[in-house]
């Protein structure tokens, strides 16, 4: 069985979330070195790659309520800002990843997804199958979508990422595996100690110690993420969420190897990882 990692490069890490349009170029090449080191390594692995909005596409979706619909000339034009936003930032990632030789190829979530209501009807996943079968690396993005009922709206990457391990999970040969790679060691506990599993049997303990994001996300923050990933452990997807700032440890969850971050599965204890 051929592995899949999906890996979600969040916003608050590649991005100074608090500073508006600042990207973090040092924390981009890091990452575009450990996922060519990770190709390298594991040549049968296939990836696809997303990345969060960060200090980019969140400001204009906040100042355009794009989330929310779009129906006068000035929605119509904040929709199209957003979407200009989530691009330049999702241009910086592939220039990067191009310049560690690795072969990606963008794909806008406009052009895959429509909605209704803000819920998913509609998700176009020919073109990421042969983007894979072509031996490229597809690379993703929250942005905006046209929504049948509303105008618009906007697709996290948590939701697009979520809904590719669905798929591949379900209709393919592929052993699926979604990271989330963040600016935090993993989800926290009420006393800011990090959460080292995360399955249905306690996640309503602790889900009112899940915080929002401090920053600015209008896709829903920690809680968002933590929600959407227990949804696909229930089909036996492994997820993660680590910190994308120690060098290494995007490596040691995708090939399996000992890490420091919060594992959500739907067993008690995990058959691929041990805590670190």
């Amino acid at each position: 069985m051929m592995d899949l990692a999906l890996i979600k490069l969040g916003g608050s890490l590649i991005t100074d979330k608090d500073r508006p349009y600042t990207a973090r170029p040092e924390i981009i090449q890091q990452l575009a070195r450990e996922i060519r080191a990770i190709a390298h390594q594991n040549p049968h692995l296939k990836l696809i790659i997303g990345n969060g909005a960060g200090s980019f596409g969140h400001q204009s979706a906040k100042k355009y309520n794009t989330i929310n619909g779009m129906t006068t000339d000035t929605d119509k034009l904040g929709f199209c800002v957003v979407h200009q936003d989530s691009i330049d930032l999702n241009r910086l990632l592939t220039q990067a990843f191009l310049q560690a030789t690795l072969p990606v190829i963008s794909l806008p979530p406009v052009t895959l997804a429509v909605t209704q209501n803000k819920q998913l009807i509609k998700f176009d996943c020919s073109a990421i199958e042969n983007t894979l079968e072509a031996g490229l690396i597809p690379l993703i993005f929250g942005d905006v979508v046209l929504d049948k009922k509303i105008g618009s709206t906007i697709l996290s990457t948590d939701k697009l990422l979520t809904e590719l391990a669905k798929y591949f999970h379900t209709k393919t040969k592929f052993r699926v595996r979604l990271i989330n790679v963040g600016n935090y060691p993993g989800v926290y506990d009420e006393h800011g100690k990090v959460i080292s599993e995360i399955n249905p049997a306690n996640y309503l303990q602790i889900k009112s110690f899940i915080g929002e994001s401090k920053s600015l996300d209008v896709t829903g923050g920690m809680l968002g993420k933590v929600e959407e990933f227990l949804a696909i452990s229930y089909l036996g997807i492994d997820c993660w969420i680590i910190d994308g700032n120690i060098p290494g440890n995007l490596t040691g969850a995708v090939l399996g190897k000992p890490i420091l971050g919060t594992f959500i599965g739907n067993s008690s204890k995990q058959d691929n990882y041990e805590h670190s």
